[in-house]
């Protein structure tokens, strides 16, 4: 700020100059009078505006990632409900996901984004876990994963607590060909922190079933 108080003063003496020598229709006054216009054309041209193209938003410093946790569960249901054998190389994963909008779908206790596991149990089974505990919201979570597959309470099969964990609550839900349930675990660490586990499990119906 302080450099264009000084050239703005400058090029005030100097445009008075000018105008004092360009009464007399003075040749080198009107060549100094484009040059200190083109020293201020550069140097406002230079000037960097706070928001601009260098800056960055706090958004865009925000964590973003694209693997939407609804698009994986839709990605195994519709592999099982095709026949298609699920392949651990192709679907395994460790890694963050996310909501629809590329944000972490928890913090763990550490203050990182979140982390999941996606593993091929078998060739028509597969699962879905967060790896650490958090901040999840598991009923929001749940209500995501049901809209994007279009199930609603009319599709609820059964919900029951396990009965050889009495912490652990799950949730089955019909798609006609295939299962899909959710299952959340309490637990907690060695220094007494509490959370959940959430387990989305995808299984094809065997065919004597459908």
């Amino acid at each position: 700020m302080i450099f264009f108080v000084i050239l703005r003063s400058f090029c005030k003496e100097c445009m008075n100059y000018i105008v004092q020598k360009s009464f007399y229709g003075g040749e080198k006054a009107w060549m100094l009078m484009v040059s200190v216009m083109l020293i201020v054309l550069v140097s406002c041209g230079n000037r960097t505006v706070p928001g601009g193209n260098d800056s960055v938003s706090p958004e865009e410093s925000q964590f973003h990632a694209d693997y939407d946790i609804a698009m994986t569960v839709c990605s195994l249901v519709d592999a099982v409900r095709v026949g298609e054998r699920l392949d651990s190389v192709e679907y395994n994963f460790d890694g963050i996901l996310t909501d629809g909008q590329g944000t972490p779908l928890y913090t763990d206790i550490e203050g990182n984004p979140g982390e999941w596991k996606v593993r091929v149990i078998n060739e028509y089974e597969a699962s879905i876990s967060n790896l650490y505990l958090g901040d999840l919201m598991t009923v929001d979570l749940r209500n995501y994963i049901l809209n994007a597959l279009h199930l609603n309470s009319a599709d609820l099969v059964t919900a029951y607590r396990n009965p050889v964990d009495d912490d652990e609550y799950i949730w089955m839900y019909d798609l006609g060909d295939a299962n899909v349930s959710f299952s959340e675990r309490t637990v907690k660490t060695d220094t007494e922190v509490e959370g959940l586990i959430m387990t989305i499990s995808i299984l094809k119906k065997p065919i004597s079933n459908l």
